[in-house]
């Protein structure tokens, strides 16, 4: 229809003509007045369309000849591309009318199922969900982080303090070993004083010799050639009388037990360079040399009795140590001995020993060594007791013994096996000493007593 036919209907409309037109129109197809068509398509588009009405219709179905949505059933030849009727005017071009809405551009064109309606609710509820999964998500992940940076600031905190704790041990590490330098230079540079002073002392004239003394254990020795191809530990030759010189830093001996005198703690064997143990060395044959590490037996020269010490033998004094007595006559497995050097002296195994030199005898079947003491005296004489005493790895200068000749000292000589011998304990400057006082059966009394003169002072050398 051209727009001069849509002017002049409309003309005709307001002027009352064409009234049968158009009800004959309506009449040929079945619709009866116009105008009352046209108010029932629209109370059924008002009915269709209420406002927040997005699904299909709720009214009964329409007629044969009626569109849901004002689709013209009859193709684009009537005005109005959304009405049901013919010649019922529609939307002038440019409305706002969408698909033959009556309420404009802001309705929706078309109808929606409710499985659509139902599918963009799900939607939104997804979406929701998924908004609120991402604020959960990202606040776990902010507690995550935060425990994180805690456990890392933790263990950065304990690596410090291990840090610490690591310098502040090897800070006392290095000011040990300082302060043990310091006390063996110390040492060192006392022997070699002692050294000096005793070769001040002792050198040549009546009644004197050449050895360093027992306070040294090192020092020059006249000897044989034969003699000087082997190591040698002692001093060296003696005079034609004899008197025990006097012990290092320290006053002459008196041989009074009263005259207490204590054994020097650094000359234990704590940080001492001895080593520990020395190779036994079992004597065969013609051998009757005495060295460092040899196997002995001491017989006691008076009583034939043989120095002996176990487990089963304890001091009643109050020390609580380990007995030393003289046993029967011929050696039994308790009876030996091994010769070991003094605390803090090094010889080579197999050393020759000379006689001034300062000796430890270490009980082969206790590993206990022999040692004396004052304070604690024997019961049956009032002399000092004689004990065996430490271990492998403990001993003190009360296990010092200064082996000497009897009678002559024989400073720097050899010892030999078949020699009279005097052990001096070197603290207190008295020898070891038995007698025929028994404590109990086959328990010889073996004591700590006098200068070394009498008798009961000599011992002689056994061998396997």
């Amino acid at each position: 229809m051209s727009d001069y036919d849509y002017n002049n209907n409309n003309q005709r409309r307001d002027s009352g003509e064409g009234d049968d037109n158009e009800r004959g129109i309506g009449s040929f197809f079945g619709k009866g007045n116009n105008n009352q068509q046209q108010q029932q398509h629209q109370q059924q588009q008002q009915h269709q369309f209420r406002p927040n009405q997005y699904g299909p219709p709720q009214g009964p179905p329409p007629g044969p000849n009626q569109s849901h949505y004002g689709q013209n059933p009859y193709g684009n030849n009537s005005p109005g591309g959304g009405s049901a009727y013919s010649n019922s005017p529609g939307p002038r071009p440019g409305s706002n009318m969408v698909g033959g809405s009556q309420y404009g551009g802001n309705m929706p064109g078309g109808g929606y199922t409710q499985e659509e309606i139902e599918k963009n609710q799900r939607n939104e509820r997804m979406k929701d969900w998924g908004t609120k999964a991402g604020i959960a998500a990202l606040g776990a992940a902010a507690i995550g982080a935060a425990a994180y940076g805690i456990h890392e600031w933790r263990e950065d905190k304990e690596e410090e303090e291990e840090e610490e704790k690591r310098k502040e041990e090897s800070k006392r590490r290095e000011e040990e070993d300082r302060r043990r330098r310091e006390e063996e230079e110390k040492r060192r540079r006392e022997q070699q004083q002692h050294q000096q002073q005793q070769q001040q002392q002792h050198q040549g004239g009546p009644g004197g010799w050449n050895s360093p003394g027992p306070g040294s254990n090192y020092g020059g020795s006249q000897q044989s050639h034969q003699q000087q191809q082997q190591p040698h530990y002692g001093g060296g030759d003696s005079g034609s009388g004899f008197r025990p010189p006097v012990p290092m830093g320290r006053s002459p001996y008196t041989f009074d037990q009263n005259d207490v005198r204590h054994a020097d703690p650094s000359r234990s064997s704590e940080n001492s360079p001895t080593p520990r143990e020395y190779p036994q060395l079992r004597h065969t044959g013609s051998d009757n040399t005495i060295k460092m590490g040899s196997i002995v037996a001491l017989k006691h020269n008076m009583t034939g009795r043989f120095l002996h010490t176990d487990r089963s033998h304890n001091t009643q004094t109050g020390s609580n140590q380990q007995l030393v007595f003289g046993f029967r006559w011929n050696p039994d497995e308790n009876d030996w001995w091994q010769v070991l050097p003094a605390n803090h002296d090094v010889p080579v195994p197999g050393a020759i020993v000379t006689y001034g030199t300062q000796i430890r005898l270490r009980h082969l079947q206790t590993g206990r060594h022999l040692h004396s003491h004052y304070n604690y005296r024997d019961p049956k004489c009032g002399q000092n007791e004689v004990t065996a005493y430490g271990d492998q790895s403990f001993s003190d200068e009360n296990d010092h013994w200064v082996v000497e000749r009897w009678g002559t000292g024989s400073y720097g000589q050899t010892w030999e096996a078949n020699d009279v011998v005097v052990f001096r304990h070197y603290v207190s400057g008295m020898t070891l000493h038995s007698h025929d006082i028994l404590v109990s059966e086959d328990v010889q009394s073996v004591t700590c007593f006098g200068p070394g003169g009498e008798e009961n002072d000599k011992w002689r050398v056994k061998f396997d």
